[in-house]
């Protein structure tokens, strides 16, 4: 298992915009190769679309298991990956969205 380094500056958020994505009914993923880096990084955005500060923060939580599950496992070194969560991100089973998940990460890296 892999260990997850987080994003933090705006800059790598701008990057992912430019970079591959795909969107599921929970959340978009977002992701581009960085080339002098060995280490897999995740970023996480919920917008106020998706309601107040307490609901946008549990549905980070939950992406944030989401990515230490999966993107952990299967996530490609050198590849940093934004998630910007969706209202239903709460509604969906956990099974349902590492299943959405893996297919993400399967349709970017083809």
């Amino acid at each position: 298992m892999k260990s997850l380094v987080t994003l933090k500056s705006s800059k790598d958020f701008l990057e992912a915009k430019k970079g591959l994505f795909y969107r599921s009914r929970s959340f978009l993923l977002q992701a581009f190769e960085v080339k002098n880096s060995n280490e897999i990084k995740v970023g996480y955005t919920v917008s106020k679309q998706n309601g107040n500060a307490v609901v946008r923060n549990k549905i980070k939580r939950r992406l944030r298991v989401l990515a230490n599950t999966v993107l952990a496992n299967y996530g490609i070194k050198k590849w940093n990956y934004v998630i910007i969560g969706k209202k239903n991100a709460m509604v969906e089973d956990f099974e349902k969205l590492e299943n959405e998940m893996l297919t993400a990460l399967k349709k970017i890296h083809r």
